[in-house]
């Protein structure tokens, strides 16, 4: 009886200890999933102070584009975090084209974060990626009331994709010389993605368009792929030329569309 007594204490005793281990291993996992969260969303923030123009804005922005996918902060100095804003770069990008963008828009104070994506993807997949980031990041800074969304080039229509999800707030989408209507190297490589026509917005919806002939990716096609027409949305068209007689080509209009809306 005393050896069976025995017996059984230590069979409890080693079950209380594998309990103990396995709550210690739970633990350790959920700080971990904590820790990977935060990881994920706010930390390899991009150096604003890296992001230089003039003889530099090649370089800064490779520095911007050689990264992994993911939604990036810019800096931590931008205290107000109410309203924020998000760049969305476009297929092949080199980064350039937004770094004097992002300096104005960090200048305001609002935090603003820069999504880097895989160009290989097909909008509608990447813009699924970009709404699970936007949902996660409204769980983790409940202080954010307002999103305004930039998208250049084929960025445009990853935005405007998100302008059909729904959830997402009090929330603006500016798609800059966007290519809304497929042409034909992603109707080739995305076969089922058709476009917006008959889109609906569910939320404020700016089409920041360039003049055809002056934009390098689109004045030799047989269409302006610019040009459809999306329920809810609202039609900004640029200039030909800017104020010094350059061309307001693609690139460019990242520039004037951000100065136009700061702007106003």
């Amino acid at each position: 009886m005393i050896f069976h007594f025995t017996l059984k204490k230590n069979n409890i005793f080693k079950l209380d200890q594998a309990l103990r281990s396995i709550k210690k291993l739970i633990s350790i996992l959920i700080l971990f999933a904590v820790g990977f969260q935060n990881e994920k969303l706010f930390s390899q923030e991009i150096d604003v102070n890296a992001l230089q123009l003039g003889d530099k804005i090649f370089s800064s922005g490779k520095y911007l584009i050689d990264r992994k996918d993911g939604l990036y902060p810019i800096g931590a100095s931008q205290k107000q975090i109410d309203t924020i804003f998000i760049a969305v770069h476009g297929f092949r990008s080199q980064g350039y084209e937004w770094i004097y963008a992002l300096k104005k828009m960090t200048a305001t104070n609002n935090r603003t974060y820069f999504y880097r994506w895989d160009w290989t993807q097909c909008p509608n997949q990447a813009s699924s990626n970009l709404y699970d980031e936007l949902k996660e990041l409204l769980i983790s800074k409940p202080q954010i009331k307002h999103i305004t969304l930039f998208g250049h080039s084929y960025g445009g229509n990853i935005v405007t994709g998100i302008s059909g999800m729904p959830n997402l707030g009090s929330i603006e989408i500016h798609s800059i010389a966007g290519a809304l209507i497929p042409i034909k190297r992603l109707k080739k490589n995305c076969p089922y993605f058709v476009g917006f026509h008959n889109h609906k917005s569910l939320y404020p919806h700016f089409q920041w368009r360039t003049v055809k002939d002056q934009d390098g990716a689109f004045k030799n096609l047989p269409f302006d792929p610019q040009v459809i027409e999306i329920d809810g949305s609202q039609i900004i068209q640029l200039p030909s030329e800017r104020p010094d007689g350059s061309r307001l080509g693609h690139n460019r209009s990242v520039t004037w569309a951000i100065d136009s809306y700061f702007k106003n």
